[in-house]
C-alpha cells in the first residue's frame, strides 16, 4: 500500500467517524428505515465520500443485508434492536463500521458484550498475529457476559474496490494457521446474541443488494446502456434498487427488476441474513490497518 492510498484509507475513515456518532442521535422509534439509510448516505457524500455499500438497518433479529427499497413504510419499532452498518470510500479505499442502538433497556447488556468483545479484539491486532487469536478473544468476552457469538459471520480483509476479500476474520476460536500482514485493511465484526439462540444466521427469502462480478462487464443485453451507467457508478461495489432510482429518476420500479432478471449469473446477490432460531443480535465493528506492532482504528469514534 502506498502513501496515497493510506491517505485515502484515513480520509474515508474520519468521514465514517463523523457520520456514525451523527447517526446515533438518528436511531429513534418512528424513524422511517429508507429516511434513515438516505440521511446516512447523503451525509456521507456530503462529507466528500461516496458510500461503499446500500446502508444496512437490522432490526432484532436481521443481521445483515437489509436495505429498504424505495417506497418502503417500515419504520422503527418500540423497544426494538437496531443495528447500523455503514461503508464509507474514497477513490476506492474503504472503511467498514457498524453499532447497535438498543431501544429498551433488556437488550443494554448485550450490546454492552459485543462492544467490549471488539475492543479486546482490537488490542491483539499486529503483523503476525494469528485469526484464531482475534476470534478466541472475541468468543472468550461474548461467553464470559453471558451471550453466544454468531459463528457463521465473520469480519474480513478490504481491499481496493473490494469490501470482502482475502481472509475471513473468526468470531470464534478455530485451527487457522492464517496470519495478519502488515499494511492489510480489515474489518473486525463480531455478532452476538442471546444464550438460548442457535448461534448461527440463515438467509432469508428477499434480496435487496447485488454487486457485479466483474468489471468491467462484457454485456450485450437489451439494457446495456443503463447496465453500464451503473458500471461505471458501482464498479464491484454492492449497489440497491434506491441507489439506481437515484441514477435514474424517471425510470419505472420495474425496470431495475427486469435488468436485475437479465443480468442473471453476472450478479452477486445477497440475501437478508437472520438469526436461525429468531434471537435477537446486536453487532459492532470497525476498520483498521495493521501495523507493525499494533493497528490503527480508522473507524472509532473515540480514536
Amino acid at each position: 500500500m502506498n502513501e496515497e492510498e493510506k491517505e485515502k484509507y484515513f480520509a474515508a475513515g474520519e468521514i465514517a467517524k463523523r457520520v456514525k456518532k451523527e447517526a446515533r442521535q438518528w436511531v429513534k422509534a418512528g424513524v422511517r428505515l429508507v429516511d434513515l439509510c438516505e440521511e446516512i448516505e447523503d451525509r456521507i457524500r456530503q462529507l466528500g465520500g461516496l458510500p461503499a455499500f446500500p446502508c444496512n438497518i437490522g432490526l432484532n433479529e436481521v443481521a445483515a443485508h437489509f436495505t429498504p427499497p424505495p417506497r418502503f413504510e417500515g419504520e422503527v419499532p418500540q423497544g426494538s434492536l437496531v443495528k447500523v452498518d455503514l461503508g464509507v470510500h474514497v477513490d476506492g479505499c474503504i472503511v467498514d463500521t457498524a453499532f447497535t442502538i438498543p431501544l429498551s433497556q433488556g437488550d443494554r447488556e448485550m450490546v454492552e458484550a459485543v462492544e467490549k468483545s471488539l475492543e479486546k479484539a482490537s488490542g491483539v491486532l499486529r503483523s503476525g498475529v494469528k485469526i484464531s487469536q482475534i476470534g478466541e478473544t472475541v468468543e472468550n468476552i461474548v461467553r464470559s457476559k453471558g451471550f453466544r457469538v454468531i459463528r457463521n459471520l465473520t469480519g474480513h480483509q478490504i481491499d481496493r474496490f473490494n469490501l470482502h476479500t482475502g481472509l475471513s476474520i473468526p468470531n470464534l476460536k478455530t485451527f487457522s494457521m492464517e496470519k495478519l500482514r502488515r499494511d492489510m485493511v480489515i474489518a473486525i465484526e463480531p455478532f452476538v446474541t442471546l444464550a438460548d439462540g442457535v448461534g448461527e444466521v440463515s438467509e432469508a427469502r428477499h434480496v435487496y443488494i447485488y454487486r457485479f462480478k466483474h468489471f468491467p462487464l462484457d454485456y450485450k443485453g437489451g439494457f446495456s446502456s443503463q447496465v453500464e451507467r451503473m458500471q461505471s457508478s458501482f464498479r464491484t461495489l454492492p449497489f440497491c434498487e434506491r441507489w439506481f432510482s437515484r441514477l435514474f429518476k424517471n425510470a419505472d420500479g420495474s425496470v431495475f427488476n427486469r435488468i436485475i432478471e437479465d443480468l442473471g449469473k453476472n450478479l452477486v446477490s445477497y440475501p437478508v441474513l437472520v438469526e436461525r432460531s429468531g434471537r435477537k443480535i446486536a453487532q459492532a465493528e470497525d476498520t483498521f490497518l495493521i501495523l507493525e506492532d499494533s493497528a490503527v482504528n480508522l473507524t472509532s469514534e473515540t480514536g
